[in-house]
């Protein structure tokens, strides 16, 4: 870690303070605490402030018996040597107000000497650690384990949970959620993208990202540091906290209460401060200074626990047009087709006996002849061919994923920017259609797919070539959101996906239409396509 604190002094000196009063202070460590304190009256007054901070939250046993022995070599010193005048001004007296004795922080270089020495004496016991109802279950050193994971994606080896949970390991999510359970039992999940350093078996430090943290009554006092030098201890709560790329944090209590304070600072102690239930705080600089939830809250997504993904269920319709289905929708003999709605703004004016439809239970084949429209101008739409089902039927809420899939053998020939295909949208203007568009070649069909919003094309995208009386199957499908159409020649036996720019324009569409259709656009020469099957398929969630 680099930098310094709002004192001037070093993140390393802040970190070895901490690590002393916690008991888990090592002999290089110790070395280099002692070498602050004695070149540094500014280090020593700090480090008797974080011992004050340290007993006050009841943190406890441990640093008072610490700060004792540190201050009482101290005392054991020649009064002569104490009382003197610090040139660091009125603050150099807060430390001898702590053991009760005058000493000035900028003494002598033996009177440092002294707390150096104070501190291998007074320094904590690891071995008389307390230790919580279930630390029984620690081995090989371990600190931490991880207890739930879901759609996780880890940084390379070595920041990633495994047998080697130790103190000092640095844990790097880059996705997903993980929760880290510590040995004191409290229980932290990690929201990727974020990082947390495991400290102890009752310490954690945030990197970057966000946690929330539960925390039994057993292991009250679970401690969280923070980059921009912070420490928040738990006093019985649930809480979350945040770190943006900036170093500022941000916390949130959702039941309990918890203590900040800054670990180096130039405001007295009280500076700590207690954030209760539904209170949100920032935590910058040396300050703690409270913060609206209500705007902080959209900012910061917290989740309190790892829910189980949602297991999806298929709901399919499938039509093999082996014989007439009740419905709406109905061929020019009154036989039901099994489609049953049109996109909206189209088709209004056609009879309700469709002469376009016709159901040949015999070839297991639905006809559908094109008439003159054009939805890139919204022309004729009154007699356009869009059939389709509404996704509602099958489930869809909005944010389901689906597909719609139709095999046409045969594919005839339009006239020049004749079209047809499958469509999925909310009305005639707002959809996204896909299929296979005419090109001045006689006989020959390119790949297109395209977004409509507004009642104009945008984002075209054309590729390849197909011929006449050829057999195709195509698939518009949503995945993860994202749409793509599938083309497969069955009769060259190859496959080709479009995609384009995402319609962003349905993500906020909650009722959507899919289908089929065909269009000679600027033609009144019309073509008559076989659909020899069609499913279409929604995603749900399963009801509990």
């Amino acid at each position: 870690m680099s930098g310094s604190g709002p004192t001037g002094l070093t993140a390393e000196f802040l970190d070895l303070v901490d690590a002393y009063c916690s008991g888990l202070i090592e002999e290089p460590e110790l070395r280099r605490l002692e070498a602050y304190l004695l070149e540094s009256p500014a280090a020593r007054r700090q480090f008797a402030e974080y011992f004050h901070h340290h007993t006050e939250l009841h943190f406890a046993v441990r640093a008072r018996r610490a700060a004792d022995a540190v201050l009482g070599q101290i005392g054991s010193q020649p009064k002569e040597s104490v009382g003197r005048e610090s040139s660091a001004g009125p603050r150099a007296g807060r430390f001898a107000r702590i053991g009760g004795w005058g000493l000035g922080l900028a003494g002598t270089a033996a009177i440092a000497a002294t707390l150096v020495a104070g501190l291998a004496i007074g320094r904590p016991n690891r071995a008389s650690r307390p230790t919580s109802s279930v630390v029984g279950r620690s081995t090989g050193g371990n600190v931490a384990w991880m207890v739930n994971a879901q759609d996780c994606r880890w940084a390379p080896t070595g920041n990633r949970p495994g047998r080697d949970m130790q103190a000092g390991k640095e844990l790097r999510l880059e996705r997903g959620l993980a929760e880290i359970e510590f040995d004191c039992g409290a229980r932290v999940i990690l929201q990727g993208p974020a990082g947390l350093e495991l400290v102890s078996g009752t310490t954690a430090r945030l990197l970057q990202g966000t946690i929330t943290a539960r925390v039994p009554a057993h292991a009250r006092g679970f401690t969280v540091l923070t980059r921009n030098h912070f420490k928040v201890v738990d006093l019985g709560t649930e809480f979350g906290l945040s770190v943006d790329e900036t170093g500022a944090t941000l916390l949130r209590v959702f039941t309990g209460e918890v203590a900040a304070f800054p670990l180096a600072s130039t405001r007295p102690p009280a500076a700590g401060v207690t954030i209760r239930q539904d209170q949100t705080a920032r935590l910058d600089g040396s300050t703690v200074a409270s913060a609206s939830s209500g705007t902080e809250d959209r900012q910061v997504r917290y989740v309190r626990a790892i829910e189980p993904p949602p297991v999806l269920t298929p709901r399919t319709l499938r039509l093999d047009f082996t014989g007439p289905v009740p419905g709406p929708l109905l061929d020019a003999d009154g036989q039901g087709i099994g489609l049953t709605h049109r996109l909206p703004g189209t088709g209004d004016a056609l009879p309700r006996h469709d002469p376009h439809l016709q159901l040949r239970p015999d070839q297991h084949a639905l006809e559908l002849t094109t008439t003159r429209s054009d939805i890139n101008t919204q022309d004729r739409m009154s007699t356009g061919e869009y059939l389709g089902v509404r996704l509602a039927d099958l489930g869809f809420t909005g944010t389901e994923d689906f597909e719609i899939c139709a095999t046409i053998p045969s594919i005839p020939g339009l006239k020049e920017v004749g079209q047809f295909g499958l469509y999925a949208g909310s009305s005639s203007n707002r959809n996204i259609r896909g299929g296979l568009i005419s090109w001045p070649q006689p006989d020959t069909y390119g790949l297109f797919l395209v977004n409509n919003c507004g009642g104009r094309d945008s984002d075209l995208y054309e590729v390849g070539l197909t011929k006449t009386r050829e057999d195709l199957r195509l698939t518009l499908r949503r995945r993860g959101g994202q749409y793509s159409l599938d083309v497969d020649n069955l009769t060259r036996r190859s496959s080709t996906t479009l995609t384009i720019a995402h319609p962003d324009f349905l993500d906020r569409e909650t009722d959507l239409y899919v289908g089929l259709f065909g269009a000679n656009t600027q033609s009144d020469e019309c073509k008559t396509l076989t659909i020899r099957e069609l499913t279409v398929t929604v995603w749900a969630a399963s009801k509990k």
